[in-house]
Parts: structure tokens; sequence; C-alpha cells
């Protein structure tokens, strides 16, 4: 018996009504003992599908071909009785979202014992029907709880003891994946799939949630297979890449082989859209052309259409060609010209796709006299939004018998905030999950109501939506995280992109005109008005919300995480959109991000905030190479990827535990004990936001930008008031 996984020409379609979908053609790659393969390409490339007909949930998908053996068997012909032995005991897959994936109406103690529970009695259902009738005793177990408070130890989830009964969404995002994590690890598994697990996650949880796979690899020998879309994690973690494209298997190699050097036109094309290769706000190279549907495979090479390298002989054959010596790095191309081409000169190729869009969509002759007017006032206006010492609290409870005592316990999301957005820049906000973000981003929208400090939209104090006059409302669009949750799935994308123009009160026949008209300006034909939101991919439902949010000609667009979920050619695509709108409307951005590499390209300036204040706000190519704030310091540490390491090693430790909660906040600097250069006076002391150089920084140990890390130097004591900050 062997416990190597291997995948063998697998091949599964999906049925529908109309026609047959493709999903995996001829997919083969192995995991040895041991090893962490990582499966990368674009959103719907078979990656996902690949992996859960692993596993055997490919439903309602259909293994039509090839073979996935483990332990000596084929799993695709395997009776259900060895099926549930193997998931039960040797085979877990972590899920994309945890939020869809707990259950959310029990604790998520008992759903980690109903792991535990499976792993001892594997050919038994895991049903939940059975898990009401007997969590609570298993809890009480003694045997069962030890083992599963060392599980949500073994996952980092902090003080275990008090989150055991707590429910999934009493979890911040990084703990319910960690608790997806221990409820995989619960069965003790040979092998781990993992399927984007630090999708939509900030930089301090995904690095944590990644050592600790490694960590998890390393002590246990347990083999890894992790899906994602982002290069700088699979390389930082995996010993070897597998890149999939139109559900084939395009290239593998080691992983520091095949990202320093790779093969295939695609690989290179991915890599050549990650922000950090391009120069702050320049144009992202894109994929050109038209991303695969899932029709069946032709005989040549399925990238062939995309290829600025493709000949004749591509369309009928694309022979497996090994790269170097061995057979541990292949590539299907059988071009040397593209096999050997550098990815600078891929970029190039792709970025002059990018530039004849761009003058496509300029020409369009859609742009209305409202919107113009709009472009010369944000172009000279100066301040545009003003934010002074707000703060935002919520109940913890919104019981009314809490409400009616004043019993009840509030937890400030946001404390004492100010800042200011110019007309036409971008202002990056980031910060871990938690730390007031999207708070601050609702309180400029409207969307909540600050408890205490001022908001001002051109100079005018304004208050929640309920309070706002018409004019101020059309100045300030918001765009969700999620489009695909944001827009409503019974409506058409021409009556999504409609409906605030009918609350606005305008006609019919200039609301038909205007739908057209941003289309236009997303890149989106008219025939699209036309769709549901489930008959869009990815970006072109991201590209919506951006049109919907357009409709009523805003100069101030708040977008909160736009390209989180996003693999990275779609990304750069999205984010060229946003530049291109910026420039031809005079747009204004508050762009909230976890990812710096994209808040490094896009943005004029960055604040940090922690623990719901700024700790640090300056220049973008200055805060996000040479910050003055040990926060900002480590998390640029725990950025995954090739880019050169700027922060000094020992920022790494201050990965360790969770923020402080927001309830009770430490005495002094909020990020004193996790700071890794804090001394007694932080522990006393709380910083004011004060100039340090051409930024401000909440740093009683802060120094000129210049300045090593090392050669720290304690400023005189200041006061903590929190001064406005308008730069």
């Amino acid at each position: 018996m062997s416990d190597e996984l291997a995948i063998d020409d697998l091949h599964v379609q999906f049925r529908t009504q109309s026609e047959t979908v493709h999903a995996v053609s001829g997919v083969s790659f192995g995991i040895e003992p041991g090893e962490i393969v990582g499966l990368v390409g674009e959103s719907g490339c078979g990656k996902s599908v690949t992996a859960r007909s692993i596993v055997r949930l490919e439903e309602p998908g259909e293994i039509v071909g090839g073979s996935v053996r483990y332990d000596g068997r084929d799993l695709t012909t395997a009776d259900d009785r060895t099926l549930r032995r193997l998931r039960g005991r040797d085979l877990a897959m972590v899920f994309q979202d945890p939020s869809t994936t707990l259950n959310p109406v029990y604790p998520v103690g008992e759903q980690i014992a109903e792991a535990v529970r499976v792993h001892r009695s594997p050919e038994r259902q895991s049903v939940f029907r059975e898990l009401a009738v007997g969590a609570s005793s298993r809890l009480r177990s003694r045997r069962t709880r030890s083992r599963v408070l060392e599980l949500m130890e073994t996952v980092g989830i902090p003080r275990p003891e008090e989150r055991i009964d707590a429910y999934p969404h009493q979890f911040s995002g990084g703990m319910r994946q960690r608790a997806l994590l221990a409820i995989a690890l619960a069965r003790r598994p040979s092998v781990l799939i993992a399927d984007e697990p630090t999708t939509g996650l900030d930089a301090t949880t995904q690095a944590a949630i990644l050592e600790r796979l490694a960590e998890l690899n390393e002590t246990r020998g347990m083999s890894i297979l992790l899906i994602s879309h982002d290069f700088g994690v699979v390389s930082d973690l995996c010993d070897r890449i597998v890149v999939m494209y139109d559900g084939t298997v395009v290239e593998r190699g080691p992983a520091e082989e095949l990202r320093a050097n790779p093969s295939h036109p695609y690989t290179k094309a991915l890599l050549g859209c990650l922000p950090h290769r391009s120069e702050p706000q320049t144009r992202l190279p894109t994929v050109g052309g038209t991303p695969p549907d899932g029709s069946p495979p032709n005989p040549g090479c399925v990238f062939a259409d995309r290829c600025p390298f493709a000949t004749e002989e591509c369309r009928d054959d694309q022979p497996l060609v090994s790269v170097g010596d061995g057979d541990t790095h292949t590539v299907r191309c059988g071009v040397p010209a593209a096999r050997t081409a550098t990815t600078e000169s891929m970029r190039a190729a792709t970025s002059a796709g990018s530039v004849r869009g761009r003058e496509r969509r300029a020409t369009c002759s859609h742009a209305t006299d409202a919107a113009d007017d709009r472009t010369h006032r944000s172009a000279h206006d100066g301040l545009v939004v003003e934010l002074e010492a707000v703060t935002k609290s919520f109940r913890e409870s919104d019981a009314l018998l809490d409400r009616l005592l004043g019993t009840d316990a509030v937890v400030p999301a946001v404390r004492g905030v100010s800042l200011a957005l110019q007309a036409g820049e971008t202002v990056g906000l980031v910060g871990e999950s938690g730390c007031g973000k999207s708070t601050l981003a609702r309180l400029i929208a409207g969307l909540e109501e600050p408890t205490d400090g001022t908001v001002r939209l051109r100079g005018e104090s304004v208050g929640a939506v309920g309070s706002r006059t018409n004019d101020q409302l059309s100045e300030i669009g918001f765009v969700f995280q999620n489009p695909g949750t944001s827009l409503d799935p019974k409506r058409t994308v021409g009556q999504s992109i409609a409906e605030p123009l009918v609350e606005a009160g305008w006609e019919p026949a200039r609301r038909d005109d205007r739908v057209e008209d941003v289309l236009s300006l997303v890149g989106l034909s008219l025939e699209y008005a036309d769709r549901y939101p489930r008959q869009l991919s990815g970006g072109q439902r991201q590209r919506v919300a951006i049109a919907r949010v357009l409709a009523l000609e805003p100069s101030v667009l708040v977008l909160d995480e736009p390209t989180a979920a996003l693999d990275v050619s779609i990304q750069a695509a999205i984010l060229n959109l946003l530049a291109d709108l910026q420039d031809d409307l005079g747009l204004t951005y508050l762009f909230v991000s976890h990812d710096l590499d994209v808040v490094r390209h896009v943005a004029d300036r960055v604040a940090v905030m922690y623990l719901g204040e700024l700790v640090e706000v300056g220049p973008a190519s200055r805060t996000l190479s040479k910050p003055t704030h040990p926060y900002t310091e480590t998390l640029l540490a725990a950025t995954p990827g090739d880019r050169s390491d700027t922060t000094s090693d020992h920022y790494h430790d201050a990965l360790a535990g969770e923020p402080p909660s927001p309830t009770a906040p430490p005495d002094g600097c909020a990020f004193h004990p996790r700071c890794p250069v804090a001394d007694d006076e932080c522990a006393r002391t709380d910083p004011a936001l004060e100039p340090v150089g051409d930024a401000r920084s909440r740093c009683l140990l802060a120094t000129e930008p210049d300045d090593e890390p090392e050669t720290r130097r304690t400023r005189p004591a200041t006061t903590t008031t929190h001064e406005p900050d308008t730069r």
C-alpha cells in the first residue's frame, strides 16, 4: 500500500439541459507523502472540480474518464463504505468559504466534536440530526472536550476554553477558517485538500494560517494540496506547483523554479499580471482574449487562442516537453520561442492588448454633459470628504431588555479618526480584519451614523443616508466586496443599474440612455443589460456593480475589497478599469483592501488602521516601502510572494497572537503588546498621530523613514489628544 495520491487522465463533465460542460479534461499529477503541491489557475480552469473529484464530491458533475488512486485503490470505482472510511480518516478537505460551510445554528465546538466522532466511526454518516441529539453530551465528555480544545489550540484559535461554545457568527473570518481547519484535522488525515483557504483574509491572518499548515505538514508528515489563485501564497508554501488552464495541466514543476523561470506562456502571463511586478499607477498587463467556456477540448493547445506566440501547429498538437534536466519540470508547449521568452516580453505583449482596450473604451461617445461637469468640479474643488475625530460604537447586544435597562456594553469600532480625501486622489485603507476599515468606509458613505465626531462632504456636515439630500446621496457610491451578494439575482443587469435612477426619479427614456452609458464606461456591451448575475463571470459581475454605482454620477467611490476574490488576471483588468474611470471622470477613491501589493499599485496615500485608530498616514510609495510604524512593518512582513523583503526578521514575531479586544484595549499604545520594539513608556503613554517626515505616525519611537528599525530612538512622551489629519 502507498499513501501517494495519483490523478491520471481525469475527465469530469457537467450535463445541463442545453449543453455538456467539460470542466476537467485529462488532468494528471501526483502528491507524494509529506509533499505540499499548489494548484493554480484562473477562475473556471477546473481547480476546485479536480479537488472535489479526489474526495468524490464532484456531483452534480460526473467523472467520465481517468482514475484517482490512493492507498492502492481507484477511488473512481470505490464503493460508498470505502469512500466514507477514506473521508473519515485519510482524506480531508477545507472548503473556500467558511461562512457557508459551518452550520450557523450549532456552536463551533460541537461541529468539531462531530468531526472527532466521524473519525472514530467513519462508516456512520455525519448528519446534524444526530448532532442535535447527542452533541451536548459529547462535549460534556471529558475525552471529547479535551480533544476539541486541543484541536482549537493546534490551529491557533486563541483562548479556546472561552470560544468552544461560541457560534460561527461570533468568530472573525480568520477564526472561522481555523475552525474549518480544526474540523479537517480532527480526522487525522494523511492528505489535506485546502481550497482557497486564505482568500479574503488579511495579511497577518493569512500568514498565520499558512504558517500553521507548514507546521502541520512538518510535524505530522501530512500531504497538502493547496488550491489558490495567489502565486505568492503557493510559492511560499509549496514544494511543487501545478498550473491549470481550461481543465488541463499546462505546466508543473518545483515551486522556486517555476516561479523564477516559467515556461508556458499562460504561466508567464499570470505572473505578469501581479501588481508588484509593475510600477505603481501604471496599466497592468492582462491575459488577452476570451477565457474558456467549458466547450469540448480540441486536440491542440488550449491556450492557443490567447497566446501571442501561437502558430498553426499549436492548434493541432500540444506536446509535453521537459524543461531542464529530468522530468521534474514539464510544460505543454511546442513553441521554443514561447518557452524561452522572458516574462517581461510576455508583459509587453499583453500590455499592448490592454492599451488597445483602453483606446476602444475611450472613444465611445456615451459620456454625458453632467459627467463632464462632475469631472471638472472634482478636479478643482480640493477637499471632498473630511472626517474629524469620528467615533463609532456598537452595542454588544440588541436585546430589548438590555437596551431598556441600559446594561448592555458597547464595542468601539472606530476611535477618534480624522482623515481627508482630496479630489481626484486614491486613498488606500489597510489593516487586519476587525480593525474598523469597513465601518469607517460605511461612515463616509452614510451607511452608519457617527457616535461622535463630524463627517463633512464638500465642507458641509452630513449624517447617515436618511438625513442627506439627494445631491449628497448621489455624491458618494459604495462598491461592496462581493457582487454576487450585492446584486439581486432576480433582477437583470439593466434593472439593477436602473434601480437607483428609479429612486432618484429619472424618466424612463433618460434611464435607458444612462444604463447604456455606464455599461459602456465599464467595458460591457448593451446586450449584457438583459442578463442575470448568474450568467456573468466574477469579473463581469464586478463591472456591473461598479456600473450601478456610477449611474448617479458620483464624485467619490468607496471600494470595499473590490478585488479580494478575483484571480490575478481579472484583478488586473478591474484595476485598469478603475484607473480609466478615475482619469475620465475625475473620481476620488477610498480603496479598502488587505492586499498591500494592490494598494501600493493604485493608491496615492495610505491610511493604516489598528484597533479602530489610524496609526500611520502617508504617501503610498513611502509608507509601504519604508514605514514609520511597527504595525505597518508587521503587515509588510506578513505579505507572501517573491517581492524583496523590506522588513526585519523580528517583525515576523509580531504576528503571534490575536489583536486585543476592542472592549478592553490595552493601556498606552494599542499595539505595544504585539510590538517587537516596544519599551516601558509604550505601555504607559498613548501616542498621538504626529508628523514624521512626509507622513503621520502614532508611535513614540517613530523616526525619519530613512532610519533603520534597529536605530529607533525614543521621542518625548506626547499627549493623548488626537489632532485632525488633513494631509
